[in-house]
């Protein structure tokens, strides 16, 4: 007898949540002295910061107009997170996902990074410690990801023009102290991690971590509050049923949506006190 999967069968949860509903989130931003931007997310007893660092270096051969977003992933010795999956393991897989879905063209232009096309752009370096784990880190990680990108500004920057002694341009890069005169990053179209966990004949969203022990398979998908979808990811040994993926799919687009939105109107409000993202259980 398995309390978890019993109680995901009756739909009431050992916590008394339904199957697809969330617990409490409350997120601060602009948290760390010294970062560009950051955010400080509470799920439970998941508790993830973010903070991001935005400097100048040297844009990718292969795309010579763009800048970059570089993620990095740390676990404390002291967070669980379930299972067999290790901190790195996790780590790693988590960092993938996240540098996946925020890449994507269609919601960030990283041309818009670019200083001097070949030589200078702006490198954004989101660095995420995952505090405490109670399960759901994908979900967490990612929505503190996007509110601390929603608070971080590119340095203003003029380019003065000091000129080559060969008669090609050169440039020297000045730097605004000042961060209030950077300019902000649109996050309303960055997606989110909404996890889906299969136990039994059943899914839950937001699985705490007695239920992640449960877990047959768990499908993360990243969408955003316009329902777009970026990414599907599949972790676990557990198959899955197409008909059942497909429900799980619009599920989580629905789900997505209205935690995004949700989202989006928290980071609109000037407070940089805790808030309460969702207000459920």
């Amino acid at each position: 007898f398995d309390v978890s999967a019993d109680g995901v069968k009756e739909n009431l949860r050992s916590d008394g949540r339904g199957r697809l509903d969330f617990r409490c989130m409350s997120l601060q931003t602009d948290t760390i002295p010294g970062c560009n931007g950051s955010a400080r997310l509470r799920l439970s007893n998941t508790e993830i910061l973010v903070g991001v660092k935005v400097d100048l270096g040297e844009p990718s051969p292969d795309f010579p107009n763009e800048g970059k977003i570089q993620f990095s992933v740390e676990c404390c010795q002291s967070s669980s997170t379930g299972g067999d999956t290790t901190n790195e393991g996790l780590g790693l897989e988590l960092e993938r996902c996240l540098q996946h879905m925020t890449t994507h063209s269609t919601i960030f232009d990283l041309k818009t990074l670019c200083v001097i096309p070949g030589q200078q752009c702006w490198v954004i370096y989101v660095d995420v410690l995952i505090l405490d784990s109670n399960g759901n880190l994908f979900d967490a990680a990612s929505i503190a990801t996007k509110a601390a990108l929603h608070t971080t500004r590119i340095p203003k920057y003029t380019l003065i023009n000091t000129g080559g002694g060969d008669g090609e341009d050169e440039f020297e890069i000045e730097i605004s102290d000042d961060p209030e005169e950077g300019t902000s990053i649109d996050v309303s179209k960055f997606p989110i991690c909404i996890s889906l966990f299969k136990i039994g004949e059943h899914y839950i969203a937001d699985a705490n971590l007695e239920e992640e022990q449960c877990v047959d398979a768990r499908i993360t998908f990243g969408v955003n509050g316009e329902g777009q979808m970026f990414t599907v990811q599949k972790s676990g040994s557990g198959g899955v049923d197409p008909s059942v993926l497909t429900e799980m799919f619009q599920i989580a687009k629905d789900i997505g949506i209205r935690i995004s939105n949700s989202l989006n109107d928290c980071l609109k409000r000037p407070e940089t006190s805790a808030q309460n993202v969702l207000g459920e259980k």
